[in-house]
C-alpha cells in the first residue's frame, strides 16, 4: 500500500544539499533506497525559509520563470538531477466564488482518482494538505484499455498536513485528492528514470471501478505523429513506423504505429498483425488477434 513514513528528524538542509545528497546517495529505481532518504527530505521540509528564498530567487528573472515546468499549474520546480525531480506542490481550498470555480477546477487537479506513472517521496510543508482517498491495484493484472474493469481495493483516507511523509507507488496506487481546509504546500521527490514516460497513466472511474481514460503524457505526442503518418507517409515513413511498433516502450505507442504501419502497407498486413499478436503486451496482442480475426472474416488480409 501507499507507505506513511514516521520520520521525526529535527535536521535541517538546504535544497542544494538534498538535491546533491539525492543525486549522489539515492537509486531511484530502489524504493528501499528512496525510502531510506526520508530523513533528507524531513530535513529540507524543517527548513522554513529555503522555499519563499528560492521563489524569490526565480521572481527575480520573472520573465524566465519556470519555462522548462511541464506540469500542472499548481507545481513549482525546485529543482533535478539524473533520473529525479525536485518540486512543489500547491493546495488551495475552494474558492467561494461561484464565477472562479471553473477556473479553478481547470488549473487544479481535485476529485479526480488517479494513478502515477511514477513513484513519488512526499511530506507535507505548509498547511492541513489536502485530504485524499488512497486505492491499490494489481498493475499485471491489467490490460490498459478505456472501459476496463480494475479490481481496486481501498486503503484509506487520510491527510498530508505539514511534517507527514508518504511513499506513492508507480502503477499500483490511486488517489483523489480533495480540496484542503485552507493554503498547503507538500514537497516531492519525483523519481524519473527514462522508462516512466513510456508508462501510462490512467484516469479512474470509482463508481463503476473502471478505467475512464489516460493521461496526458510525453507518450500522447508520439500517439498524434503515427496517426498523422498514416496519411501523409511514404515508404520512409514506414521503415519508421515498422521500428516504432517493434521497440517503442509504450504499448499504445508500438499499438498506434502498428496501424499505421498497415495502412500504409497493406500488402503486408498479415505479417504485420502476426507479429503485433506475440506482442509482450496483452493491449497490442488482443487488438492485433481481433484484426486479423476481422481480416479473415473480410477476406482482406493479404
Amino acid at each position: 500500500m501507499a507507505l506513511t513514513i514516521d520520520n521525526q528528524t529535527t535536521k535541517v538542509s538546504s535544497l542544494e544539499e538534498y538535491r546533491e545528497y539525492v543525486a549522489n546517495r539515492v537509486n531511484v529505481r530502489d524504493l528501499d533506497s528512496v525510502c531510506s532518504s526520508a530523513d533528507q527530505l524531513k530535513a529540507l521540509a524543517n527548513n522554513r525559509t529555503f522555499l519563499i528564498d528560492h521563489f524569490n530567487q526565480s521572481l527575480r528573472d520573472w520573465r524566465n520563470f519556470q519555462l522548462a515546468n511541464s506540469y500542472t499549474a499548481q507545481t513549482l520546480l525546485l529543482g533535478s538531477g539524473p533520473d529525479f525531480v525536485i518540486r512543489a506542490n500547491i493546495w488551495t481550498p475552494l474558492t467561494n466564488d461561484a464565477s472562479l470555480r471553473a477556473e479553478q477546477k481547470r488549473l487544479f487537479v481535485y476529485d479526480v482518482p488517479h494513478d502515477h506513472n511514477f513513484s513519488f517521496l512526499t511530506v507535507g510543508y505548509f498547511g492541513p494538505g489536502y485530504e485524499t482517498t488512497i486505492y491499490e491495484y494489481d498493475p499485471g493484472r491489467v490490460t490498459g484499455k478505456i472501459g476496463e474493469k480494475v479490481d481496486l481495493r481501498f486503503l484509506e483516507t487520510t491527510t498530508l498536513p505539514a511534517g507527514k511523509m508518504m511513499l506513492y507507488r508507480m502503477s499500483r496506487d490511486v488517489h483523489t485528492q480533495n480540496y484542503p481546509e485552507n493554503f498547503s504546500i507538500s514537497l516531492n521527490l519525483l523519481l524519473a528514470p527514462p522508462e516512466t514516460n513510456q508508462r501510462e497513466q490512467f484516469l479512474f472511474d470509482l463508481e463503476s471501478s473502471r478505467i475512464a481514460q489516460y493521461a496526458r503524457n510525453t507518450a500522447s505526442t508520439r500517439l498524434m505523429m503515427c496517426r498523422v503518418a498514416r496519411y501523409i507517409g511514404n515508404a520512409r515513413t514506414a521503415t519508421l513506423l515498422d521500428e516504432l511498433a517493434s521497440g517503442h516502450n509504450s504499448a499504445r505507442v508500438r499499438l498506434t504505429a502498428t496501424e499505421s504501419l498497415a495502412i500504409l502497407e497493406p500488402s503486408c498486413g498479415s505479417g504485420i498483425w502476426s507479429r503485433a499478436a506475440e506482442d509482450e503486451s496483452p493491449l497490442v496482442r488482443e487488438y492485433a488477434i481481433k484484426q486479423m480475426e476481422h481480416d479473415t472474416t473480410t477476406g482482406s488480409i493479404s
